[in-house]
């Protein structure tokens, strides 16, 4: 019973959004099965698929530094239903168009106001919620989102032949509900005054900047990093991953892609709330770093796996557990290192330079699988992550000190 009840004692606004953001990722069709549409309905090889992914990308990453002044600056609640309503517009009106890399275009801009309220979305799950509820709340966000996605990407799967234009209309129509019920339910008042002004993580000057805060963190630094290529290699899950899957079974490689998938965000459901209690003694930097081994660990599976059902379904439990551990625990881990005030950019900046060595990676991935074979690709991939776990050990022991210092400050000031 305790698995469930972890999760009483959050605001309304928490529950609302919670629902809010099952109804938006069980529409969420199009990013599973991205790749293979710019490979199997629009020609592209692994090179080009990677080169759109990086042009895109590059128009994404203002939407993520802007998103975090805007988040700081204007009503949260206003600035998500404003990006909703454009993103619904533009997704639905893709729907009806013939599929080509305009229509592709026309989708890469509804998700561009997407990536506008992130910083935001992130923010203000932070600002309504009790410092001690944050993990569990950005956990039950977690949860929301995964449990939406649990039949989107096999029914993609299965409309990707002959009926793709409708999961684009089916992801603007998801969107709408989300944005009723944020419109409706969720009041934005502000992050408290005491906590934006008192933050014991948070070294505090008259004129504190996003890039002082930051400094002023070794933790957060290493985190930070740690983070970004942790990101970058995470991406391989809507980009290699399907690559390898369509190589080995080219006719089914959708469907098995779209089941695989799908597993993911089962192993999310049910395994979510149980690691969440399991671990809620373990620092969130620690937890952090259990996540990013399980995700090498995994990709030397997906190394292995090729060919192999079984293997794959194997490969996909390990990178699930691993993305449970990092993602329940970095919005609560970078809310606690900043100030109230300068959260909603903290968010903008790491969702910046993850996107950009998200662009690294999937670029030079694909070019080794184009010319050099999986097995090059995947070994960058393990290497891109391994790189993240030798970041986020560093800002173990760094957290560690930290806090330590923090506690005797704390005793000479008393």
């Amino acid at each position: 019973m305790r698995l469930f009840t972890q999760y009483k004692g959050l605001k309304r606004e928490n529950y609302i959004l919670f629902i809010g953001r099952i109804a938006t990722n069980l529409g969420a069709m199009i990013w599973p099965i991205l790749t293979m549409i710019l490979n199997k309905k629009l020609g592209m090889d692994a090179t080009d698929t990677a080169t759109f992914s990086i042009i895109s990308g590059l128009f994404f990453l203002p939407a993520n530094i802007w998103g975090g002044h805007l988040a700081d600056k204007f009503n949260k609640k206003k600035l998500i239903i404003f990006c909703d309503i454009i993103s619904i517009i533009l997704y639905i009106t893709s729907g009806f168009l013939p599929l080509s890399l305009f229509t592709i275009c026309v989708i890469m801009a509804g998700s561009f106001f997407q990536t506008l309220e992130h910083p935001a979305y992130s923010a203000l799950v932070a600002d309504i919620t009790p410092k001690d509820k944050r993990e569990k709340a950005f956990s039950l966000l977690y949860l929301g989102k995964n449990i939406g996605l649990i039949l989107a990407p096999t029914i993609a799967g299965f409309l990707f032949n002959n009926h793709l234009q409708l999961c684009f209309i089916i992801n603007g129509l998801a969107i709408s509900i989300s944005t009723v019920l944020i419109g409706l339910f969720v009041k934005d008042k502000g992050f408290p005054n005491r906590e934006a002004k008192s933050n014991a993580m948070v070294k505090k000057t008259g004129n504190e900047t996003i890039w002082s805060a930051i400094k002023s963190s070794t933790a957060l630094i290493f985190f930070i990093i740690a983070m970004c290529f942790q990101e970058g290699a995470y991406s391989q899950f809507g980009y290699l991953m399907p690559l390898d899957i369509s190589k080995a079974y080219p006719e089914t490689g959708a469907a098995i892609y779209g089941s695989v998938a799908s597993l993911n965000c089962i192993i999310v459901v049910l395994f979510t709330p149980f690691m969440t209690m399991l671990l809620e003694k373990v620092s969130l930097a620690k937890k952090y770093m259990m996540g990013t081994v399980f995700q090498v660990l995994s990709f030397v599976s997906f190394l292995l796996s090729f060919g192999l059902i079984g293997g794959y379904y194997i490969s996909i439990i390990l990178f699930t557990l691993g993305e449970i551990l990092t993602a329940t625990a970095v919005g609560a881990y970078l809310a606690g290192k900043v100030s109230a005030d300068l959260r909603g950019r903290l968010y903008g900046i790491t969702d910046f330079v993850s996107a950009f060595i998200t662009g690294i990676v999937k670029y030079y991935s694909g070019y080794l699988f184009d010319n050099c074979g999986l097995k090059y690709a995947w070994t960058f991939s393990i290497i891109m992550a391994a790189v993240a776990v030798i970041a986020a050990i560093a800002a173990v022991k760094a957290d560690k000190k930290e806090i330590v210092d923090c506690y005797d400050e704390s005793r000479m000031a008393s």
